[in-house]
């Protein structure tokens, strides 16, 4: 069934669009080429030098799927990150056949993604439908077709509750009359008028790669988590001096503490000299949807919790090895005694 957009005689008609399908990853291999993307304009905001990083074209290509051309352009952030961002012109993009033919171009994206040893435990997919060939205010459009539009965001074929759309759809973005944005954890819908959708789409995606990062950093904390309560038990089970492991792990922790401040803060800082500017009002409203304050706030208290164990680990085995010198002493003390008492002895 076509999605109907309210004309003057509320003929049904087909919402023209292009889908942006893009999934990111991390990589221990060198990504290092000399090709780079320029980073698109920032809509509607001041331009500002390097508030978003560049990105390095690898490779571009085209693909036959399901009887349409598809462009697949593999890109990278330096170092270690790799995007696969897929697009394709629809004649209507809230068809039903959308769905499977997403599910289609995610299975070649994941195919070139994995070209480049990314890991699997840790990947951000993301879904754009990006709509302009239409006339005054799209949400003439998101009225008639909200159960459609709520349904492609979420990747659900069921019958969704009233108030899960509402939900979904209060997260909209509006700066003029003709556009508007909707996010969602899944994907977005933008509707322009003028086709600006570049800068929009790489704003989603580098909020993508934050929550990427946030995921894998949050891990990553959780298994040393773990190795220091290992490493813990162990050392309570042997003697107490504190072990060469536990030395390298704090200063791991340090360095990724270190590291993980540098890098999320360096995106958020140049984002937010744009101010109350559209391109920072998008961003804000993906961060929210993704919970990345959220993300940023576990993983600061799990490295404050490793520091902690290490310190009182410190003062623990600081404390036992000035007791087992005292034991030592004593010890030492007696078998002094010991020998002068058998020399009295053998000499009365």
């Amino acid at each position: 069934m076509k999605a109907e957009v309210p004309t003057s005689d509320h003929v049904p008609v087909e919402v023209k669009g292009k889908l942006v399908y893009f999934v990111i990853g991390q990589t221990i291999i060198d990504l290092e080429t000399t090709a780079v993307v320029e980073s698109k304009a920032l809509r509607r905001g001041p331009n500002y030098p390097e508030a978003i990083p560049k990105q390095k074209v690898i490779k571009l290509e085209r693909k036959p799927i399901s009887e349409r051309e598809v462009g697949f352009l593999v890109k990278a952030y330096i170092p270690g990150i790799v995007i696969v961002e897929a697009s394709v012109d629809l004649p209507d993009i809230l068809d039903p056949s959308v769905s499977q033919l997403e599910d289609m171009i995610e299975e070649e994206a994941y195919k070139l993604l994995d070209e480049y040893q990314c890991n699997k435990d840790f990947r951000e997919e993301y879904t754009v439908y990006c709509v302009s060939d239409y006339e005054g205010d799209p949400e003439d459009i998101i009225t008639e077709s909200r159960e459609k539009i709520v349904g492609l965001l979420k990747d659900e074929k069921l019958a969704l509750d009233e108030e899960e759309i509402k939900s979904t759809l209060s997260f909209t973005l509006k700066y003029a009359k003709d556009d508007a944005t909707i996010v969602d954890w899944d994907g977005a819908f933008i509707f322009d008028h003028h086709a600006d959708f570049d800068s929009n789409i790489e704003l989603l995606e580098i909020a993508n790669l934050q929550l990427l990062k946030s995921r894998a950093l949050d891990s990553v904390l959780d298994t040393r988590l773990e190795k220091m309560a290992e490493m813990l038990s162990a050392t309570r089970r042997r003697w107490i001096f504190p072990s060469r492991s536990l030395r390298g792990m704090i200063k791991d922790v340090i360095q990724i503490r270190t590291q993980s401040i540098v890098e999320s803060e360096a995106i958020e800082k140049n984002i937010k000299l744009i101010g109350d500017w559209y391109s920072a009002k998008l961003y804000d409203l993906a961060s929210r949807k993704f919970y990345l304050d959220s993300w940023r706030k576990s993983i600061l208290r799990k490295l404050e919790t490793l520091e902690d164990v290490y310190t009182m680990t410190s003062e623990n085995l600081s404390f036992s090895f000035s007791r087992v010198m005292d034991i030592v002493l004593i010890a030492g003390w007696f078998v002094l005694l010991a020998g002068w008492s058998i020399l009295l002895y053998l000499e009365w």
